[in-house]
């Protein structure tokens, strides 16, 4: 296991945060001192990210770029070449190296004017309630097929006093879903309902797979996704799709963090097991409320 690594904030003039960050405050608000108060919700809220790989890695830069100062994040994965098409992070240089301390060291040198705290052991029963310890809002974007991390983190959450909602945004060919928990939500075990402690088989992979892709694109073929998904129990990823699940996720989260997701005429994110949708090919968005099986 590597050695926990934390990033202290080293650039802490007022100044140059919100020089940085000014070109947002045109959206936060008529009167400057709601943009100001608005910022400042995202300057201290604490987001943990679970998973730093295709969407993660790159969520906790954009946040970083929003103004989010305090972050955590966790992946017990390394590079590897194929992460090249479309992960942040992942480079000739970086294969090899694990996936949480390369993302927090380029996101820190981003602005260091933040705070990032590292796990490179991943989401563990051991480390996980210290992991959500002080997080206002958990990204839970652990690796597909990872099933009982995933329940260890929603476990967690539930235990969490502080965490106010969980968000998974997992892309497929050209499409991004949006699911959301609460403590009021459907839970993951119940929603994702493959039994804790089975091995990923077949069954349990087809189950999974029509939990996370709630409605399948009709291209490829089904017997071809099947390949990837079920038999060989690997995600196929379309290079271009990553970048809007990301710019999507940090979008909504910093809705909610500022309160404009609360405007009238917002449209709020359904909770579990409902969801949310949007096809690029399809040109389709549209909010799903509810069981839908």
């Amino acid at each position: 296991m590597s050695e926990r690594k934390r990033y202290v904030a080293t650039e802490s003039d007022e100044q140059y945060y919100w020089e940085r960050v000014r070109r947002n405050l045109g959206w936060l608000g008529d009167a400057v001192e709601e943009q100001k108060e608005r910022q400042l919700k995202l300057k201290n809220a604490v987001i943990g990210i679970a998973g730093v790989g295709g969407i993660g890695g790159a969520t906790a830069e954009r946040l970083v770029r929003m103004g989010v100062q305090n972050l955590k994040v966790a992946d017990p994965d390394t590079f590897e070449v194929s992460n090249i098409n479309r992960q942040f992070g992942a480079t000739i240089d970086t294969v090899g190296r694990n996936k949480a301390e390369v993302v927090a060291e380029a996101v820190y040198n981003t602005t260091r004017d933040v705070n990032i705290e590292v796990y490179p052991e991943g989401i563990t029963e051991e480390t996980v309630d210290e992991f959500f310890e002080g997080c206002d809002y958990v990204l839970d974007k652990i690796e597909l097929y990872e099933i009982e991390a995933r329940y260890t983190l929603h476990r967690a959450f539930r235990r969490s006093e502080r965490c106010q909602f969980m968000m998974l945004t997992p892309v497929f060919g050209h499409r991004t879903f949006f699911f959301k928990w609460t403590r009021d939500s459907m839970t993951a075990e119940e929603y994702f309902g493959v039994p804790e402690g089975e091995e990923m088989n077949e069954k349990n992979a087809e189950q999974l797979i029509s939990r996370f892709i709630p409605e399948m694109p009709d291209y490829p073929r089904r017997p071809t996704l099947d390949e990837w998904f079920i038999k060989n129990q690997e995600c196929p990823i379309f290079a271009g799709t990553p970048p809007l699940a990301q710019g999507m996720l940090a979008s909504r989260l910093g809705q909610a963090i500022t309160g404009l997701d609360q405007l009238p005429g917002a449209v709020p994110l359904p909770v579990t097991p409902g969801y949310a949708m949007l096809d690029t090919q399809k040109w389709v968005a549209k909010t799903v409320e509810g069981q839908w099986w």
